[in-house]
């Protein structure tokens, strides 16, 4: 396989919801930790989509009119860099505020990676290109996801990433059949807010892939962590 892994990690209560204030509570902290431990485990590239990355990561807003556009393309940026952890952010219009190159999570200096479509604008890669922060373009409108996981392989030698959300990406890789394996750690509490979204969106679209549970592990806490292996 030319590509990068792809493995859906998420963190979620009983009921399947993916963020809410179960994660806060005193008596998850175990899943919790173990949830970020076990990201690095898996692989060594945190990947997000952009409503997840904008969140955590990339908050600031950079004015882009300063930025001269002269010889830029829509060509692959892959500068000299080499990094032991990355955080790749899957960004089609170029939306992510960076305000520096890296993003520390799980005791990790990530450092990040864009993958963009035509539509971010030659000002953003103007932008991404004084920050020193790689991009790799997959498409005109929509992210070509196959041909991204082919070039994160190709650029950075990432053998799998950890995709750990949010919803609609990690339903986007669910309907290209791209995901291999899943990874749910399971806190010990329910919910119970209707609003949150589960680990996929996929739309409403059915999805024929099977998955097989590959590991169980009960953690102290009374959560647990399952792992299924595309079938």
């Amino acid at each position: 396989m030319n590509r990068a892994k792809v493995i859906v990690h998420m963190h979620t209560s009983i009921d399947g919801k993916i963020d809410g204030v179960y994660g806060r509570q005193a008596g998850g902290r175990i899943s919790g930790a173990f949830y970020s431990e076990e990201l690095f485990r898996l692989s060594n590239t945190n990947a997000n989509g952009s409503t997840t990355v904008g969140m955590y990561a990339a908050k600031g807003h950079p004015d882009l009119s300063k930025y001269e556009t002269t010889g830029i393309d829509y060509s692959d940026w892959i500068p000299d860099i080499t990094s032991e952890t990355w955080d790749v952010s899957f960004d089609r219009k170029g939306k992510m505020g960076w305000e520096v190159n890296y993003f520390e999570y799980g005791g990790h200096k990530n450092r990040a990676i864009e993958v963009l479509t035509e539509q971010a604008s030659k000002a953003y890669l103007a932008f991404l290109q004084s920050m020193e922060i790689p991009y790799i373009v997959c498409g005109t409108k929509d992210l070509n996801l196959e041909m991204a996981l082919e070039k994160l392989n190709k650029y950075f030698g990432i053998q799998a990433i950890s995709l750990a959300g949010g919803a609609i990406i990690n339903g986007a890789f669910l309907k290209a059949h791209l995901v291999d394996e899943i990874s749910l750690v399971v806190t010990p509490y329910v919910s119970g807010d209707s609003e949150i979204k589960s680990a996929f969106d996929t739309l409403g679209t059915f999805v024929d892939d099977k998955f097989m549970i590959k590991d169980v592990k009960k953690l102290a806490d009374g959560g647990i962590h399952l792992m299924y292996t595309k079938a």
